[in-house]
């Protein structure tokens, strides 16, 4: 309803009030005189005109300034959304030709000690990225935009690449990895591996970060196995400085000031954490600490997952993606529609060593002509399409609709530092068969390629 229906009804309802009881005054003590009673009629209308004014010009300032501030908090809400996606692609754009020209340069020097501060320049960017990921994830929970799949995976090969990932961390401080994963004979889980994968990556890197000597364990057990479900109880415990009750009690504040981190291990922002939690909880779990200083930590949930029969193994779309690959060869070509020459030259290096070649294009109408033409003179067509979003004359999503109006039924892979909110769902309503974010490592593009590519055998 309106600030103004709302008003009218306030008026009337006070206006009949103010009338009502006057009148009934007039009947009880004047009810002999009908000239009375003219006058106290005259009076009650008089009196509750005066009142509805009043009445009027009170609600009408008190609801108009309700309005504005209701105004300005969605102003400020669009506002900080708007910034937080365009901080994403400006600092993601930078960060993917550092990731990208140091994993190149690093599979090509030889020099040990140049290759080392080539890999601290590449592990330090990733985990950058992970920051910007922790904020980008906390946006979009304050949203209600933050949602989890439900496909089956595999809960040996998600633990397993998470052992790959961290194990050289590990092994750099001389620390002892273990990771113990009670089998699940013949029921396989239902959820979202991703966010199950980013929850323990967080887990095991805090452990391994404030753990100077000792170990750092993971152990997934079944606690339950029901007719349709199964489930599962995760600890990652460390034997690292630990933390005081006090300490306990703020590590999951995205926004602690910065007084914590001079004493506790986890710094003062606490975003890996913040999102951990939340995730945890989205899946329907809750996480608990138990820490003591000097002695270590431990951080602890349960997940009851649904869960199918493990008898028909028809997921190995699910398994590629969470293994680690080695390096695929295949024999296509590729459309590459990118504005920024740094990333063309990154890109393109990184599918030459797949044995692909690249055409490049500087924008979306200029892919665009290139199709067109091929399909005039009969030619070859592209074998797959990687297509930037944010690009001058002819941006990603109308260059991706014009290519679908064209049924060549090549796939068009969105490759943008844009992945925050719904935009990948954006991407795939119009025209999009996949998205790859900015920055993307050699795996994440091998898994893509391997999609929609046949590798050589």
């Amino acid at each position: 309803m309106s600030i103004r229906g709302k008003i009218l009804i306030i008026i009337i309802s006070a206006m009949v009030i103010i009338s009502g009881l006057s009148l009934a005054v007039g009947v009880l003590f004047l009810k002999d005189s009908v000239a009375n009673l003219i006058i106290i009629g005259s009076i009650t209308l008089i009196v509750s005109a005066l009142a509805a004014l009043i009445i009027y010009a009170v609600v009408k300032r008190f609801y108009e300034k309700i309005e504005r501030l209701r105004e300005s908090a969605e102003s400020m809400s669009e506002l900080k959304s708007k910034f937080i996606a365009t901080i994403s692609h400006e600092i993601r754009t930078p960060m993917s030709n550092i990731v990208g020209f140091s994993e190149l340069a690093i599979t090509e020097e030889n020099n040990y000690k140049v290759k080392d501060y080539l890999n601290k320049i590449k592990n330090n960017s990733e985990w950058l990225m992970q920051i910007i990921n922790d904020i980008l994830d906390i946006s979009r929970a304050e949203y209600g935009n933050l949602a989890l799949e439900n496909i089956p995976f595999d809960m040996h090969d998600l633990l397993s690449s998470c052992r790959s990932l961290l194990m050289p961390k590990a092994e750099e401080k001389g620390l002892t990895l273990y990771f113990y994963v009670e089998p699940s004979i013949g029921r396989k889980p239902l959820g979202d591996p991703a966010r199950l994968r980013q929850v323990l990556v967080n887990l095991l890197s805090n452990a391994i970060k404030f753990t100077n000597t000792g170990m750092v364990k993971l152990h997934a057990v079944v606690r339950e196995v029901g007719e349709k479900s199964i489930t599962m109880r995760f600890e990652v415990k460390d034997s690292g400085i630990g933390m005081s009750p006090e300490q306990v009690n703020r590590i999951f504040d995205p926004y602690a000031p910065d007084d914590i981190g001079k004493t506790h291990r986890f710094g003062g922002t606490g975003l890996g954490l913040a999102i951990t939690k939340n995730l945890v909880e989205m899946m329907g779990g809750k996480l608990h600490v138990d820490s003591a200083p000097g002695i270590g930590s431990k951080f602890s949930f349960e997940i009851k997952f649904d869960a199918i029969d493990n008898k028909d193994d028809d997921l190995m779309h699910e398994k590629i993606i969470f293994n680690e690959l080695e390096k695929p060869e295949f024999d296509a070509e590729i459309l590459l529609c990118e504005d920024n020459y740094m990333n063309q030259q990154a890109i393109s290096e990184h599918l030459k060593r797949v044995g692909i070649t690249t055409v490049v294009a500087d924008n979306g109408k200029i892919g665009l002509d290139i199709i067109k033409k091929r399909i005039e003179k009969g030619e070859k067509l592209f074998d797959l399409i990687f297509m930037d979003m944010h690009m001058p004359v002819m941006d990603g999503l109308e260059a991706a609709m014009h290519i679908m109006e064209l049924k060549i039924g090549v796939p068009v892979v969105a490759m943008t530092a844009n992945v925050i909110y719904n935009d990948k769902e954006i991407y795939k309503k119009n025209g999009m068969n996949d998205c790859v974010g900015k920055p993307f490592t050699s795996q994440e593009l091998w898994r893509c390629l391997m999609k929609y590519l046949t590798p050589k055998l």
